[in-house]
């Protein structure tokens, strides 16, 4: 009883230390990202058209996340994994490495993403963010995000 708690635990500490290094990333590819310092945007010149499109991306990175772990293991993929008796920690050593690649392609495609939004649209959204502070543009852009990665969720469950 107490090893099966233990060996719980234990996953839950790497998933959440995976998932807060995961959500740092996500920040600075953001920042790397966008045409502004985010730091300097959201801390010093309190724009909330900014906070509401990074928030946005935050809770992208958390669905994508959320379906990396959630997904089976594809033994294929991995030869060192015996599908009957695959032992506890090469397991998990698979998940992480799924979760990894997960991750890494999810922030591609927000990246794409928002490449995309931000030419498709009639006007200047950084811009509308940045210079006119233009809230409702920065959730329209949070939600694009969510959106996104509700779609990556859905492809990789």
């Amino acid at each position: 009883m107490l090893d099966t708690f233990m060996i719980g635990l234990t996953h839950v500490v790497i998933y959440f230390v995976i998932g807060l290094m995961a959500l740092m990333l996500g920040r600075k590819f953001f920042d790397w990202m966008s045409s502004y310092d985010l730091t300097h945007e959201t801390s010093e010149n309190d724009n909330n058209a900014v906070a509401f499109a990074e928030a946005g991306f935050y809770i992208g990175i958390a669905i994508i996340i959320h379906a990396s772990v959630e997904g089976e293991i594809n033994y294929d993929l991995f030869p060192f994994l015996n599908e009957e008796n695959p032992g506890l920690w090469k397991v998990l050593g698979a998940e992480l490495i799924m979760t990894t690649l997960y991750f890494l392609i999810g922030l591609v495609c927000l990246g794409f993403g928002r490449k995309g939004i931000h030419k498709i649209m009639p006007y200047d959204m950084d811009k509308e963010i940045i210079e006119d502070r233009n809230v409702g543009v920065g959730v329209l852009e949070a939600c694009f995000y969510i959106s996104v990665a509700i779609i990556i969720h859905g492809i990789l469950i």
